[in-house]
């Protein structure tokens, strides 16, 4: 398995960490077989991290719509992180404000995908990192 986070690397500093964030959080959130186990410290338990890759990548000169439609057709499980999702203070304001609409009526600032190595590498594998 592999995984990617692409983001839209005009963002500020701040915001693109809270994007890379948040799309772990909710791309990883089923796939407990993506985790390794506790390890247990001298004077404290640390916490499982991913055992597979997190490639944090910019969208460059694709637009996010490129992308969504070279995920179509994949096994990938896909993450949309949004400007409206970001700009919120709270979950029920996100929800409001993006209940019913379609992807071209929110601002996609990243994307994240998880998946066969393969599939991973042939949607996002002509990006550039996030440096």
């Amino acid at each position: 398995m592999k995984s990617a986070i692409i983001i839209d690397e005009s963002l500020p500093i701040g915001l693109l960490a809270n994007t890379a964030a948040c799309i772990a959080t909710g791309l990883f959130r089923d796939q407990p077989e993506a985790y390794g186990p506790e390890i247990q410290g001298a004077d404290h338990t640390f916490i499982p991290i991913t055992k597979i890759p997190i490639l944090i990548l910019k969208k460059g000169k694709r637009d996010f719509d490129e992308i969504l439609r070279r995920i179509q057709g994949t096994n990938l499980r896909c993450m949309i992180f949004t400007k409206e999702a970001q700009s919120t203070a709270d979950y029920a304001e996100y929800v409001r404000r993006t209940e019913g609409k379609s992807l071209s009526e929110v601002h996609i600032v990243g994307i994240g995908i998880i998946g066969e190595d393969a599939q991973v590498t042939k949607v996002a594998g002509d990006l550039p990192l996030l440096k």
